[in-house]
């Protein structure tokens, strides 16, 4: 099996991935489309598509890669608003090609600010300056979720903004990891606290460093090693010299720096709702909120003992249910999952629903003045027409090409030149009527 993942190294969790595939037999390629600030390792490194001509290239060199399953990360496809493209415009393509299409959320590209300022206490969007379009979340599930085969989310918290998505486990590339002593075991010196925010709004990084202030004023000895703004790998070398390596007070889930410290042999100390805790009950990493952090660490760091314990069951829990082959293994089910022929679309979008919302509000306008039509009811709902399966990359005898055809059900036009072993072939055609012809009308 060939497998994309793509545009975006989230965490590093794409290339984490790739090596579970590769473990198994399969063959990954993990494409970054745009810069990083934290340098994962990805087979390729793109630059965003700044016209047209560039996005189409771009389609084309991926169509012509032969993949299986295309793997898209953080809420992107390979086409965002390049050049007037409508947005995700290469997702009909992917499939009218048949090759399944799976979807892998990772938090802020889902989550919506009123349902956490509803539901929990210590969240981000309450306690710190972060930004979410919610509108913008909307319009772009709409659009993805109509073509994906699956759509996955890598915590359970995430399920709720994910009709039908399942749950896959983040994946820790215990390989790229530095040796490190596990924690409460390195003597001659007082215990190391490390604390890593890639963002200090969504972390409590405020409250972490005043909690650790008052653990100093205590009298509790430990040292505080603050990793900010450094590469990746700079940032898991300093964490493997500590001892409990803070991840979070806001929020609700263990995440990376919680895993990848647990897999050193570190305690991992981090905000954990319990409906995380239902969901992974073996988790052990140490939970604490804003009212207990304090005195957590206070009972922590005065037990070497039970810092060993900690860090030696973390190492375990994340090998067993976060080791890129067990992730993998996951993967390779879902990506088998193939919805019913031509469900994908099933709303069959058309032009308005792939803008973004400002131009919809637009567009919008504009038909309230009388100045553009508006939609047809098939393109706002209506029941699709069934359409029949054929071949991947095969024409339909002396029918049209599968690509044209099932691009045209959805209103959108497939340039001629793009992917030429399937999309190639035929007139061009408009979107709800005819081929055109060359020749000159009969008279």
């Amino acid at each position: 099996m060939r497998v994309l993942l793509a545009p975006a190294n989230i965490a590093g969790q794409p290339w984490g991935m790739a090596q579970g595939l590769r473990a198994l037999g399969h063959e990954a390629e993990v494409w970054e489309v745009g810069p990083t600030r934290f340098r994962y390792p990805a087979d390729r490194t793109l630059p965003v598509p700044t016209d047209t001509r560039q996005a189409l290239a771009l389609v084309s060199e991926a169509v012509a890669g032969g993949f299986d399953v295309v793997h898209f990360h953080f809420g992107r496809t390979l086409v965002g608003t390049a050049g007037g493209l409508p947005w995700f415009w290469d997702l009909p393509v992917w499939a009218a090609l048949g090759t399944r299409i799976v979807l892998t959320f990772h938090g802020s590209d889902v989550r919506l600010r009123s349902h956490h300022l509803a539901t929990d206490e210590w969240n981000f969007y309450r306690h710190g300056d972060v930004e979410c379009d919610e509108d913008l979340i909307a319009a772009r599930l709409e659009v993805l979720l109509a073509y994906a085969d699956v759509a996955t989310v890598g915590s359970v918290l995430d399920l709720p903004y994910v009709p039908g998505a399942v749950v896959v486990p983040k994946v820790v590339d215990l390989a790229a990891l530095p040796d490190a002593p596990v924690a409460g075991t390195v003597a001659g010196r007082p215990p190391v606290v490390a604390h890593a925010p890639s963002r200090r709004a969504t972390k409590g990084t405020d409250m972490i460093l005043a909690g650790l202030e008052e653990l100093r004023a205590r009298g509790v000895a430990f040292e505080l090693d603050l990793v900010e703004g450094v590469p990746y790998a700079e940032a898991l070398a300093r964490m493997a010299r500590a001892d409990v390596v803070v991840e979070k007070l806001l929020g609700g889930d263990a995440g990376m720096t919680s895993l990848e410290a647990m897999a050193m042999g570190k305690v991992a100390v981090a905000r954990v709702r319990p409906e995380v805790r239902a969901h992974a009950p073996d988790l052990p990493v140490v939970g604490a909120d804003p009212t207990t952090f304090v005195d957590v660490m206070a009972d922590l760091l005065a037990a070497p003992e039970r810092l060993a314990s900690l860090g030696t069951r973390g190492r375990e829990h994340v090998t067993r249910h976060h080791a890129p082959a067990v992730v993998a293994e996951r993967l390779v089910g879902l990506y088998r999952v193939r919805r019913p022929a031509r469900a994908r679309g099933a709303a069959r979008l058309d032009r308005a629903r792939h803008r973004d919302p400002a131009a919809r509000r637009r567009a919008a306008g504009r038909r309230a003045r009388g100045r553009e039509p508006a939609p047809a009811p098939a393109a706002r709902g209506g029941a699709p027409r069934p359409a029949r399966p054929h071949p991947r990359a095969a024409r339909r005898g002396p029918g049209r090409p599968p690509a044209r055809a099932a691009a045209r059900a959805r209103g959108l036009t497939v340039p001629d030149g793009l992917a030429g072993r399937a999309l190639s072939g035929g007139s061009p055609r408009r979107p709800g009527g005819r081929a055109r012809s060359s020749r000159a009308p009969r008279r």
